[in-house]
């Protein structure tokens, strides 16, 4: 189904994000399963395992298949956006090339987030005054880096960027809209969350099952907050660097030579 590509209000971005997944339920929940549900799996292992060794599985196996999912949405979200038909194995399949740089930036990220959580730790240590006076720079700081990062993902799969010049690309794009940018982040995180945690409670009572109905849970409400994101990029690249008119003009130049309207890749740069 084709989207109009153009700059578009906050309502409008996460009202659009609720239509692509509408109209991309099956695809973009199956991406989600696939991490989801094996990690549900895992925590089932508990009463076999124990609790502590299945949480800790769970969490090496998300720390390595989170990233590659997200890069799987960021793909397909992209791809669906532009009018491009794909599959699960499409969108897995073209993570492969870039896992390396994919894991290696967001190592990146995480060490930059760890410098005020760091900071705070030892200011702690040496005096809890001089902690709790730079407990709010610290939190300034990690807000100021979840706005300058927030297009990170969409960076690195789309335009092929990683390491210093992803972060610094997704700066610039978000550049002159911090509040817009962050206020996104934040209902976008309250629409997806705020419901889950609900569910997520009422499946605590369940035994067995309920583990896997929470993995579920989480594989529909993670869906949201990444296709509001990659919407989001494709509406800051029309407001700062006119993407819609440059890709119209693209598509009409294919259509007079006789070639597909845009070239199939996974770089949509």
């Amino acid at each position: 189904m084709a989207y109009d590509i153009r700059p578009l209000s906050f309502g409008e971005v996460l009202d659009r994000a609720f239509r692509v997944y509408l109209d991309n339920f099956a695809l973009l929940f199956g991406i989600s399963a696939v991490v989801w549900i094996p990690s549900g799996i895992i925590l089932l292992t508990a009463n076999v395992i124990g609790t502590g060794a299945a949480a800790v599985l769970n969490l090496l196996f998300l720390m390595v298949a989170g990233p590659i999912l997200a890069a799987a949405h960021i793909i397909a979200i992209a791809e669906v956006y532009l009018d491009r038909p794909i599959t699960i194995a499409e969108s897995y399949r073209a993570v492969r090339p870039i896992i390396l740089p994919l894991l290696g930036t967001y190592l990146l990220l995480v060490l930059l987030f760890a410098i005020p959580g760091g900071l705070i730790g030892v200011s702690f240590a040496a005096s809890p005054v001089l902690g709790v006076l730079l407990t709010i720079p610290a939190v300034v700081a990690f807000i100021y880096f979840i706005n300058c990062f927030a297009l990170l993902g969409p960076v690195m799969i789309i335009e092929r960027r990683f390491s210093m010049s992803a972060l610094r690309r997704s700066r610039e794009l978000v550049t002159g809209s911090w509040w817009l940018t962050l206020g996104l982040l934040f209902v976008a995180g309250l629409i997806a969350q705020v419901p889950a945690a609900g569910l997520r409670f009422l499946w605590a009572f369940i035994p067995v099952i309920g583990v896997l109905l929470t993995a579920i849970t989480q594989a529909v409400s993670s869906t949201y907050s990444s296709i509001v994101l990659v919407i989001y990029y494709f509406d800051r690249r029309c407001k700062t660097e006119e993407f819609d008119l440059r890709l119209l003009a693209e598509q009409v130049r294919a259509e007079a030579a006789g070639a597909p309207t845009i070239p199939r890749s996974p770089s949509l740069a």
